[in-house]
């Protein structure tokens, strides 16, 4: 099975004579001139991330957000929606206030259980259970204990080494997850005594919190969901370093190999999905529905102060074209510069695969790669290539939500 895939790519790259292989180690040299800084290929939300950090997640519980306050008007309709099921109405006095108690409690509940999911995705990571492997057929162990960057990056560069990781990381992650159960049991046992107190309440008033808070949370909920592919694409591209550099005691050079066309791979694969991106935001801005009514830059003008009707609808005019001119410039201008970066990050990694496979001809039996771990590092390369996508098909999802 090695000796097929490897040989496939091969075919493709036989390079026979040294002077192609100087000629593409300075091609390759040129190229990156100008980017010379590594790039970590494991793929991170670092946005997301520091939003998951646990003092913001129980800031984040702790809260009242506004769509569960007595001033919101669909707050309000939902509770006139509570109180219609009481049969008796000497009962719905007074009783607001106490509903809105179980509906916080509804959604402090549901918002522990998101993040209770992520945290374990956590824990099966860093002990090697993350992946079923009777339901998956790899070429390398998925068993392997791997601690998310995410949990590693909580912890400073002084309490933690290669010695002690595992033992810190599990230690900080199952205390979050006792936090968390701790918190969901006490809310439950709020829940049940205020429900139980409240004369009049039914299964129907839960369902009825539960499909309002639901549509707020769900944002969240498929960020959560995004971030626990994330992890799953990553803890295979690491997985396989961990058998490569292990199992396979690579020499220097061998190691290098992988560095290098991961690293060209997740550049490659970036710089053609942010193209993708950019055209998905010049298709939604150039929509015909598209209006600039609502623009926050157009009500914070003094235009509407304008008494005169004729001259105030010229310069409205005048300025809703320029804001169509500068979105459709600065647009164009990424999408040119985009593209350059598109087709340099593509000759790099070509470059980088032929250099390979002309170094795999020349040198002798012992320095050269076996196809074994050329076999891994195209493994390796598919799986940054999925990461990557998946990372800019949740990028682009509003763009095409809004264009329907």
């Amino acid at each position: 099975m090695y000796k097929n895939k490897a040989k496939s790519i091969q075919n493709l790259y036989n390079f026979t004579n040294s002077e192609q292989h100087d000629n593409i180690e300075q091609q390759i040299l040129a190229q990156n001139s100008t980017y010379s800084k590594p790039m970590e290929e494991n793929i991170r939300l670092k946005k997301l991330n520091q939003s998951l950090t646990m003092k913001n997640i129980q800031e984040e519980i702790k809260k009242i957000p506004h769509y569960l306050t007595l001033e919101n008007k669909s707050f309000q309709r939902i509770i006139d929606q509570a109180l219609s099921v009481i049969i008796s109405t000497k009962t719905r006095n007074n009783q607001r206030e106490k509903l809105q108690d179980i509906a916080l409690l509804v959604y402090k509940m549901k918002l522990i259980l998101m993040y209770h999911r992520l945290w374990t995705i956590y824990l099966k990571s860093g002990m090697g259970q993350l992946i079923n492997q009777s339901k998956i057929q790899c070429n390398y162990p998925v068993d392997v204990k791997i601690w998310p960057e995410e949990v590693k990056n909580m912890l400073s560069s002084r309490e933690i080494n290669k010695k002690n990781e595992h033992k810190i990381c599990s230690q900080l992650v199952e205390c979050h997850l006792r936090k968390f159960n701790d918190q969901l049991e006490q809310y439950h046992m709020e829940w049940h005594k205020k429900t139980d107190h409240f004369h009049g309440y039914t299964y129907q008033i839960l369902q009825l919190f539960e499909n309002y808070i639901k549509q707020y949370l769900y944002p969240l909920c498929l960020k959560i969901a995004h971030k626990i592919e994330v992890l799953h694409y990553n803890y295979h591209i690491q997985a396989i370093k961990h058998e490569y550099n292990t199992r396979h005691n690579p020499n220097e050079y061998q190691k290098n190999i992988m560095k290098q066309l991961c690293h060209s791979m997740y550049k490659k694969e970036t710089t053609e999905q942010e193209v993708h991106l950019i055209q998905q935001q010049i298709n939604y801005y150039n929509l015909s529905d598209q209006s600039f009514e609502d623009s926050s830059l157009l009500q914070s003008t003094s235009i509407h102060s304008i008494e005169n009707s004729l001259i105030r609808q010229h310069l409205l005019n005048q300025y809703k074209d320029i804001i169509a001119q500068s979105k459709t410039f600065f647009l164009n201008v990424r999408m040119t510069i985009a593209e350059e970066q598109q087709d340099k990050y593509k000759e790099i990694h070509d470059l980088e695969i032929k250099k390979m496979w002309l170094d795999r001809h020349i040198m002798n039996h012992q320095e050269k790669l076996p196809l074994i771990m050329i076999d891994l590092i195209n493994e390796c390369c598919h799986k940054i290539h999925e990461c990557i996508q998946c990372i800019y098909k949740f990028k682009i999802q509003p763009f095409l939500s809004s264009a329907l």
